[in-house]
């Protein structure tokens, strides 16, 4: 569309989709996973081949494995920690918490992974997570990281519709007998994560006064993830496998620099680091004489932008008339987020 500067962001973080298989299938899973993709996991080879690019970008200090569920392959996590860890690297987890069955398999799990380099690890419940994975087996993961002194964040599907709520969880009976009010409860965090429709007619209730940061979606340029079909993706936002635009390549087809250049010198992309989604995608609106909707969460606005053929052609025809004051915005914001890599 454009010649941008060659300024190169640094990217913090690296995420590893190691399948799409899930021991659940929440209806609204942004990546569509289930216990019947048994064929999309991504082999050691390619795991490592990824971390070893990734080794050679050192403003990356974290790499995050997450799926699908990748506890599914646990001697696989095990190995892929482990090569991680060896480069320096933190090492995340995302897991639904299946594999907590008792408190002494939870206990067991974390400290073989702890012994292999882990660094903190993230679950995910609510009401939909809680139709497959009991909440108690998420409380016994949580309890036994917190006693290997383990970060650990719980993210709890959140909109008006949604029954089981963050307060639920630190109310919930092993909570307040093992964690609340201790030397464990400094490790915990308890977070409320959007809860949006992607794939479905479910039709859930938001707050009516949704707002968002107008310092635009770093997001687009700080993460670069391999996913289970071997592809390079410059985000893993809720609705990344909905835009074939930030799908950058095959791992084998480039190396990743290249692959980040081309990423960053598309100029929608640049405008939605600068100013987030939502405000382009208003923009791009006004520009084609549509009445924007409004969305509950910022990677939707992303979505609808880049699969409207009316609003990608009125943002080719009219760019321009903004170019100018983008670019400039980007240099200034570039350089701000390069010096918080280093």
């Amino acid at each position: 569309m454009c010649e941008t500067n060659n300024l190169i962001l640094q990217p913090r973080l690296a995420a590893i989709l190691m399948t799409y298989q899930c021991t659940a299938k929440c209806d609204e899973c942004c990546f569509s996973c289930s216990p019947s993709l048994k064929n999309t996991a991504l082999s050691y080879e390619k795991i490592k081949s990824f971390l070893d690019q990734i080794s050679e970008i050192s403003s990356i200090k974290i790499v995050v494995f997450t799926g699908g569920e990748c506890f599914i392959n646990f001697p696989l996590l095990k190995k892929c920690i482990r090569y991680a860890h060896n480069f320096g690297l933190m090492t995340r987890c995302v897991t639904n918490g299946f594999w907590a069955n008792s408190i002494e398999n939870a206990r067991r799990k974390i400290k073989e992974l702890k012994a292999e380099g882990l660094s903190e690890l993230n679950f995910s419940t609510g009401d939909s997570h809680q139709e497959f994975i009991p909440v108690e087996k998420v409380l016994n993961g949580v309890i036994a990281c917190a006693e290997e002194e383990l970060e650990v964040c719980v993210s709890v599907e959140t909109n008006d519709s949604k029954n089981f709520k963050v307060e639920d969880f630190i109310n919930h009976p092993l909570f307040l007998e093992n964690i609340k009010s201790s030397t464990l409860e400094e490790f915990v965090d308890i977070i409320p994560a959007t809860w949006v429709s992607f794939h479905s007619d479910n039709t859930y209730i938001f707050d009516s006064n949704l707002s968002y940061e107008d310092t635009g979606c770093n997001g687009m340029f700080d993460t670069i993830a391999l996913e289970g079909r071997g592809d390079i993706m410059g985000c893993c936002g809720l609705t990344s496998n909905d835009i074939k635009e930030l799908h950058l390549g095959k791992l084998t087809d480039n190396n990743l620099s290249e692959m980040l250049f081309e990423h960053q010198s598309d100029f929608i992309k640049i405008w939605i680091f600068v100013e987030g989604a939502k405000k382009v995608f208003e923009q791009a609106s006004a520009w084609a004489g549509e009445i924007p909707e409004v969305y509950a969460h910022k990677c939707l606005y992303c979505a609808y932008l880049y699969n409207n053929p009316k609003l990608l052609k009125a943002i080719q025809e009219n760019y321009q008339e903004v170019q100018e004051d983008i670019l400039s915005r980007y240099l200034q914001k570039s350089v701000q987020f390069n010096l918080l890599t280093t």
